[in-house]
């Protein structure tokens, strides 16, 4: 008997501690775990810092211009979308830092491109504060956004084709 509520408790302990691993069913636990993993990735990444304080100044600007709610909206957007994507980054670096500690090129693969997508979406940002903030503190046309998404997405194929061009020349 006294075997069995022994191996009982160690078996409660196990599934105290997977839970704890896992996560919480209480939602109050479930917001403090995501705080602390937020803070935790502003405490490591110096570019998640410039993102949140590019953001904060973008949004405290944004509330002193005429801008509408469409507008205001892909403001919120660009700048979300772009906290989301360093915090993804930051997930990615340090799933496989943990897992493969040492230097492996498809892991640099990995991060070059889990960086890339930080980049693309600060590129879409810029598009975003040109088009609506640019407008309306300096009266640029839309033009403008249009001429850097054309040359934001049409630059990286172009950058590929040099680099091809070039390696076939090497050749």
């Amino acid at each position: 008997m006294a075997q069995h509520l022994q191996k009982n408790s160690t078996n409660q302990e196990s599934k105290e501690k997977l839970k704890e691993q896992l996560g919480s069913n209480n939602l109050k636990e479930s917001f403090s775990h995501a705080i602390e993993g937020i803070l935790t990735a502003i405490s490591q990444e110096r570019n998640l810092r410039i993102h949140f304080f590019v953001g904060f100044v973008i949004l405290f600007l944004s509330l002193f211009l005429p801008i509408d709610k469409n507008n205001y909206i892909w403001i919120f957007f660009a700048v979300f979308f772009v906290i989301i994507s360093e915090l993804i980054n930051t997930l990615i670096e340090n799933l496989l830092d943990l897992f493969i500690p040492e230097f492996h090129p498809i892991v640099k693969i990995i991060k070059d491109i889990s960086s890339g997508i930080v980049l693309w979406a600060a590129m879409f940002s810029v598009i975003v504060g040109i088009a609506i903030i640019g407008n309306l503190l300096f009266n640029w046309d839309i033009i403008i956004a249009k001429i850097f998404g054309f040359g934001f997405v049409s630059l990286f194929p172009f950058i590929y084709v040099l680099g091809v061009i070039r390696w076939k020349k090497k050749r």
